[in-house]
């Protein structure tokens, strides 16, 4: 015989219903079974809501009312009305359904007018209401039943289930619960014998497919009082019941494909386990697993019988399969699971050390209490106890504790009990750990790469489960980290958000469309645009924006202000640069990096923030780190505490890796004596134009077509640009530099600045002149302008000037940059880095090659 139970979620429409009546019809073809149901979804808290109302004197009680009513009687309606594989049922079959029905919620009604007239709603009351949930349920499911073939009947579970008189979670007397259920099952094989002999002897069929409907979650007293064994008690119904008639199998419905290996609601990548033992489910789903109820393990664990999860919905699917043992899996671990509030309670004090009794004392005076203990934790030193109870149990465990050990409080032995709200339990769960040496380390490893604090530890010495406490806030990101770390350890997520998207911000998203299919089939890389902004506008989409059609989504504004994303690929928004970020520091599950390819010194303002949250930077943009000496070590420091990446390797010399080599050589000990540059491309650019005879206004113009230098040209001509670059290679060289401390010449001297970008083109062609001469008089002495920036023990200096053959820059061609590195390595031969220094191409390929570079360190 097999049971079949069915959840609240499999039972919620009236076509849910019509699909547990297949899976039903079919399983009977493979022999005797009997169904379990719980109340419709959502049905016991409705009631639970009802009693509340009326025990405060609120009438809405009759509109909740009449609302559950309408919902059964529609799905008497649905069922009665639709044809199905035995037609529809007939006048007295349906007349009788309904009237059934109907007289459930009269009663119904009366106990709802009881309450309100009392005001108050017993424990014993709310027993006797949440049973309608689960006896009107089983009556339409049996109903669905005769209307797809079968012999359904509506089984009352308080002629089978015993129990103590602990209403809400009642106790079940197991022996005269099997015998009864054995009795049930016994008088109905007899009953259906007597009918199958009538049949024959008119020469009908056999009638061999009588289905109980047997209600899950409710019981009585042995005095018949109602009660209910706890939320979620149809799975321990099922249990009971298989565990009494030795079932060939328990299988429990429900919504999800079997067991998963995390909650898929928090973990994207969770997915269902095949195979668990008895031990592995109970833990997990005493860890806040919320696929079977823990009581219902042991029944099917104590017989022997199979329990299998399965899903309503993808009936088809394996589901998982719980025995005693499980064979070993890919992985150490089975499942994650998590207790989302708990509240922490830490009694400590000296006197307690070598005390005997204050353990016995403290969980005694807990267990009068009636409060239940989730986790416990000691120090091995005897210095404190650690517990964590549900947050409802709270008040009333601290008021147990305090007036146990008061004398203890007053003579100082004890300290005051210690209480931490909102935190969560995370219980990592496998039988194959306690084989896997250095498993624990590994696992508190990866909690503390994402910077997640644990509060308390607890582990059995049979090592099948390592529960920590956490703050709540951190539950999801502790999660998914872990979930990544063992069942997906070569695929990482990443999210970005990228700011900017002019020249350079165009030519990185591009190159990441480009590379995106190649990085996840070579290295396991999901990488993601979660948010992306211009200077006005911002598009935010968590499922990641289409790197084909963002320029589309930039420019489809939401009529409503605030609506944050379409299904497919986002409404743009007005900027907002707190919302923008915080679109990314929400972000779990994935490694986050904020792309910053702006000038802008907003952007740059959050980089702190971002940093200490670990958030990774990475950055084209200069303004940070030439700013102040001060603010340029405040984000070091940020990156350190926050564990997070601050690169920016495109900020000098493009995608040359001048800053990774520069700060290569520091920390292995080498000491710079001198650095000379050519650090402007489109500087660069220009002066070798001149070279060939074109003007100086030309060749401004053509490097500004080309996206070599910044939106206003004088921003490169006035040299502080190359100035900002210097700056930061000094401090990285162990120079403390400020901006002021640097002595810069411009290419073109005059008052440029003041000017709007239309006069400046139109007065530009005035120095074309002086640049012909200059350039000619370099030539003839075979010599070359550049505009080179130097520092060395006399200082730092950025000047255009007139370089010979033998100076490194004398060959530089085109937009190149190049730096010439002496150190007390390469003293009679500078180390030169050289190579294309200006371009959106090769600026974004810096940018992307610090994005690596930052997922490298992460995953290192």
């Amino acid at each position: 015989m097999k049971i079949l139970k069915f959840g609240g979620s499999s039972l919620a429409t009236s076509d849910r219903i019509e699909s547990v009546a297949r899976i039903v019809a079919e399983a009977r073809k493979e022999g005797p079974l009997a169904v379990v149901v719980s109340a419709f979804g959502g049905v016991t808290d409705a009631l639970i809501a009802a009693a509340d109302s009326a025990s405060r004197h609120d009438e809405a009680y009759q509109q909740q009312w009449q609302a559950l009513r309408q919902r059964h009687l529609a799905a008497a309606h649905d069922v009665m009305m639709e044809p199905g594989a035995n037609g529809k049922l007939d006048g007295v079959a349906s007349d009788n359904l309904t009237e059934r029905l109907e007289g459930f919620l009269e009663d119904l009604r009366d106990l709802f007018h009881g309450v309100f007239l009392l005001r108050e709603t017993s424990p014993q009351t709310l027993d006797s209401i949440l049973s309608y949930g689960e006896r009107m349920s089983s009556e339409v499911v049996a109903a669905s039943l005769c209307k797809a073939g079968l012999a359904g009947r509506a089984c009352d579970a308080r002629r089978l289930i015993v129990t103590d008189g602990t209403f809400g979670n009642a106790q079940v007397d197991l022996e005269t619960s099997y015998r009864q259920v054995c009795e049930e099952i016994q008088r109905e094989e007899i009953q259906c014998e007597e009918i199958q002999s009538d049949e024959m002897l008119r020469g009908a069929s056999r009638h061999d497919n009588e289905v109980a409907v047997i209600t899950g979650f409710i019981a009585a007293t042995p005095s018949g009082r109602t009660t209910t064994v706890g939320r979620g008690g149809s799975d321990y119904t099922a249990a009971l019941v298989g565990a009494a008639v030795n079932a060939q199998v328990i299988e429990l419905w429900t919504d999800v494909d079997g067991v998963m290996s995390a909650d898929p609601r928090s973990v994207p990548g969770a997915f269902s386990q095949p195979r668990l033992s008895y031990a592995e489910l109970m833990e997990l789903s005493h860890f806040g697993a919320k696929v079977v109820y823990p009581p219902s393990v042991h029944p099917a664990r104590s017989q022997g019988i199979p329990l299998v999860i399965k899903n309503t919905f993808n009936p088809t699917a394996a589901g998982t399969l719980v025995t005693e043992t499980a064979p070993p899996g890919d992985q150490p671990i089975r499942g994650i699971s998590a207790i989302h509030r708990v509240t922490l309670m830490r009694l400590e004090g000296d006197g307690m050390v070598g005390v005997p009794g204050i353990a016995r004392r403290l969980f005694g005076a807990l267990a009068r209490g009636g409060v239940s203990i989730i986790l416990i934790s000691q120090s091995s030193s005897e210095h404190s106890i650690c517990f964590a109870v549900s947050p409802d149990d709270a008040e009333r465990a601290r008021h147990a504790v305090e007036q146990e050990l008061a004398l203890e409080r007053q003579a100082g032995i004890v300290d005051t009990l210690i209480v931490e709200e909102d935190q969560s339990v995370i219980a990592v769960v496998g039988e194959q750990m306690r084989q896997r040496p250095g498993l624990a380390g590994r696992l508190f490893g990866v909690l503390g790469e994402h910077a997640i604090s644990v509060r308390a530890i607890a582990q059995g010495s049979s090592e099948l489960n390592i529960s920590m406490v956490i703050d709540k806030a951190d539950k999801t990101a502790a999660l998914c980290a872990i979930h990544d770390a063992f069942f997906a350890p070569n695929h990482r997520r990443v999210a970005l958000a990228v700011a900017g998207v002019g020249h350079v911000g165009r030519a990185f998203l591009e190159q990441l469309r480009m590379a995106a299919s190649g990085l996840a089939e070579r290295e396991g890389l999901d990488i993601r645009v979660v948010a992306l902004c211009n200077s006005r506008r911002m598009v935010i989409h968590d499922a990641g924006i289409d790197l084909i059609a963002w320029r589309q989504s930039l420019g489809r504004q939401s009529l409503q202000g605030r609506q944050r994303v379409d299904e497919e690929q986002g409404l743009a928004l007005p900027l907002d640069a707190e919302t923008f970020h915080s679109a990314l520091r929400e972000v779990v599950g994935a490694q986050r990096v904020m792309i910053d390819c702006t000038a802008s010194d907003q952007m740059a303002a959050s980089y702190e923030g971002l940093l200490t949250a670990g958030v990774s930077v990475i950055a084209a943009n200069k303004l940070p780190f030439a700013g102040e000496t001060a603010l340029f070590e405040q984000l070091r420091c940020a990156a350190r505490t926050g564990k997070s990446s601050l690169l920016y390797e495109a900020s000098v010399g493009a995608g040359l890796p001048v800053l990774s080599t520069l700060q290569d050589m520091v920390r292995s000990g080498d000491r710079i004596v001198k650095i000379d540059g050519v650090l402007s491309g489109s500087v660069n650019s220009v002066l070798e134009a001149l070279a060939v005879g074109q003007t100086f206004s030309q060749a401004v113009r053509d490097a500004h077509r080309k996206g070599f230098t910044e939106p206003h040209p004088w921003q490169d001509l006035s040299g502080g640009d190359v100035a900002r670059k210097l700056c930061i290679l000094s401090r990285l060289a162990g120079h403390a530099l400020e901006m002021r401390d640097i002595h810069v010449e411009p290419v073109i001297s005059g008052d440029w600045e003041a000017m709007s970008q239309d006069a400046f083109w139109n007065a530009l062609p005035k120095v074309d002149e002086e640049f012909r001469q200059r350039s000619d008089e370099a030539a003839a002495r075979g010599h070359r302008l550049r505009y080179v920036a130097s520092l060395d023990e006399d200082g730092a200096r950025v000047a255009l000037a007139s370089v010979p053959p033998e100076h490194p820059a004398h060959g530089l061609a085109g937009a190149d940059n190049l730096v010439a590195f002496t150190t007390t390595r390469y003293r009679d031969s500078p180390l030169v880095l050289c190579g294309p220094g200006a371009g959106p191409e090769v600026t974004a390929a810096g940018v992307f090659a610090d994005l690596l570079r930052a997922i490298d360190r992460r995953t290192a």
